[in-house]
């Protein structure tokens, strides 16, 4: 890890501290990323303050959580990909589904495989899509609102993506069953 600190709550600004005990008694621990993002009470603040109104957003739990688990595929980010990988098993995400997600293929449900490629869009072409993907996401029963609502999901992961890529954030133990590597970067960066 670069020059950030994995903060506990001995560690922690001061500021930082009442956040940092509500992600814990939200998902039960706190994830290195929040430790992480706690240098900084109001990116953490932001981060998590987020992450909340992206979870009361109308799309579903499963819809949010393969929002995320695509983005983090997309921005290469290992810490991200492990992480959601946990998060989507717990909400009984099929196998096949999480698996394309992480070998960034196709998913065999049409309505998800629509979200997979809008999102993937989106972060591939800095928030361009084409008419026939935004036609495809909403022929597959999306709303505006929801389109809206996708482009919140992608903003939490950037941040997260991109400070875990910059500061080499390790993975949780939770986390470390389902380690994940872009293929495509371990062979630009073997060249």
């Amino acid at each position: 890890m670069n020059s950030l600190t994995i903060h506990t709550e001995d560690t922690a600004p001061n500021t930082s501290l009442d956040t940092l005990r509500s992600v814990k008694e939200s998902i039960g621990f706190v994830p290195n990323i929040f430790a992480v993002v706690a240098e900084s009470s109001s990116a953490l603040k932001a981060f998590t303050s987020l992450n909340k109104n992206f979870g009361e957003s109308s799309l579903t739990d499963i819809e949010q959580q393969i929002i995320q688990l695509i983005a983090s595929t997309e921005n290469a980010c290992s810490y991200c990909v492990a992480g959601h990988t946990v998060f989507s098993d717990s909400l009984n995400i099929s196998e096949d589904i999480i698996n394309a997600i992480r070998s960034k293929q196709d998913i065999s449900d049409y309505r998800l495989n629509a979200l997979n490629i809008i999102v993937r869009s989106l972060i591939k072409n800095n928030g361009r899509v084409s008419k026939n993907e935004i036609n495809t996401f909403f022929t597959a029963g999306y709303t505006s609102a929801e389109f809206l609502d996708v482009i919140v999901g992608v903003s939490i992961k950037t941040i997260s993506n991109y400070v875990s890529n910059a500061l080499e954030v390790p993975l949780d133990n939770v986390f470390e069953k389902y380690a994940w590597h872009d293929a495509g970067l371990v062979n630009k960066n073997a060249a």
